[in-house]
């Protein structure tokens, strides 16, 4: 980070994402461990402890699993994406935890608070690529703006410091690295920069397989007309081996899970997600995506109300890649408006869009950089506006708690409650 005010920025983001996380947990006598061991977050962590600590005989006995078949088999519905990533941070927890002579279960506060610090570490990365991403066609106000609202505008900030263990934030520092990485595969074409390209497409789609469809950024880049569409069609025709690479580092990147299936279930290929399906695809519930009082995108995140309206302009002129955007985000809207849950249940605002945030940010940009074009008044109220739907989620991100929001009646007298300090 050769940007001083980039490097400012990331000190600020980590002293303030400690004293959030704090601030969260004291008051409510929440601990580290609830931070972590709860609902799909224990799913996706219970990997680290059976691989590393205990007999790999007990793998097909995890506690967060549902029972297999009838030789008393436990299978884990959660794919170990996320714990790959998790992983580094588990074994400097693991280190630490044998250097202060404590108990290496893998399940005390040493190994938990390193799952926060790595939900912390990735987002931060994943901020910092964007940033330098949106440099290439915007000016660095407008771009340190976009990632500022990214954060503290969205619920991507309940995500990192509320909840770290969920898959969400690993997501979204993998997209970001594989928006980072796309112009410069196109400028200088090589197997280095492809890999850049193949781990983290393969990577997000072992942590959730609907991340494939950020795939569709790497194809369409750039595209602006049928003729840039053919010259991109002749570009992969003449280099076919690089659609192999892309696909056997796929096939590595999935090997531990592939292996954990076979381990339980004999197959090495299986769905996993027993009970959940794509009940509404015929008649999917968009409405419930953008306007469900709970959850609805556009109610808890409205920052996103003025990226989907600009996302829409520059579809139109064709400009910023907007077509790929435009695609991947229609495709995902309607993946997730056909689940069986589309509220995605107990959730803090809609959480299956934040893995795709940083296609989001090209649009948020263009929205901010023409906003800072305008007079001074019209610049006032735009950013005034933003800072109350910062404040808002900020104060939602607080009060929010799974437990009283999940199976509750939900009324529109709760989003008001949010608004009192």
């Amino acid at each position: 980070m050769k940007n001083k005010s980039l490097k400012i920025f990331a000190i600020i983001f980590l002293v303030l994402g400690m004293i959030g996380n704090l601030a969260y947990r004291k008051p409510l006598h929440i601990t580290a461990e609830q931070t972590v061991m709860r609902t799909d977050s224990e799913g996706y962590y219970q990997y680290l402890p059976h691989v590393f600590i205990f007999d790999w005989d007990r793998m097909d006995k995890m506690h967060w699993a549902i029972k297999y078949g009838d030789e008393n088999k436990n299978l884990n519905l959660y794919t170990c994406g996320v714990a790959v990533m998790q992983m580094p941070f588990f074994l400097f927890a693991h280190g630490l935890s044998y250097f202060l002579n404590q108990e290496t279960t893998g399940y005390t506060d040493i190994y938990f608070n390193s799952i926060f610090f790595a939900s912390l570490f990735y987002v931060l990365l994943g901020l910092i690529l964007i940033y330098k991403f949106l440099r290439r066609f915007i000016d660095h106000r407008s771009a340190m703006w976009t990632i500022v609202m990214l954060f503290f505008g969205t619920n991507l900030l309940y995500y990192t410091n509320m909840a770290p263990g969920m898959a969400h934030t690993y997501s979204f520092a993998l997209m970001a690295i594989f928006v980072y990485f796309t112009p410069k595969f196109y400028e200088k074409t090589n197997l280095s920069n492809l890999f850049m390209l193949a781990w983290p497409l393969g990577l997000a789609t072992l942590v959730r397989p609907t991340n494939i469809l950020m795939a569709i950024f790497l194809f369409l880049y750039g595209i602006d007309s049928l003729g840039s569409l053919r010259e991109r069609w002749k570009f992969w025709i003449k280099r076919w081996y690089f659609i192999l690479v892309l696909l056997v580092t796929g096939f590595v990147v999935f090997i531990p899970q592939m292996l954990y299936w076979h381990h339980i279930t004999g197959k090495y290929i299986f769905y996993s997600y027993v009970g959940g399906g794509f009940s509404y695809w015929k008649s999917p519930q968009i409405f419930t995506v953008f306007l469900n009082p709970r959850n609805g995108w556009f109610i808890y995140t409205p920052i996103m109300i003025f990226a989907v309206a600009t996302l829409i302009y520059l579809t139109y002129k064709r400009k910023y890649s907007a077509i790929a955007i435009s695609m991947i985000m229609v495709l995902i809207i309607y993946i997730n408006a056909s689940w069986w849950c589309p509220t995605f249940s107990a959730a803090a605002g809609y959480r299956a869009l934040i893995d795709f945030f940083p296609f989001m940010a090209i649009p948020l940009a263009i929205f901010m950089q023409q906003v800072f074009k305008q007079k001074k008044w019209v610049q006032t109220t735009v950013i005034s506006f933003f800072l109350v739907f910062i404040v808002f989620n900020i104060l939602f991100a607080y009060k929010y708690r799974p437990w009283l929001w999940w199976n509750t009646d939900w009324q529109w007298s709760h989003l008001l409650t949010l608004f009192k300090f």
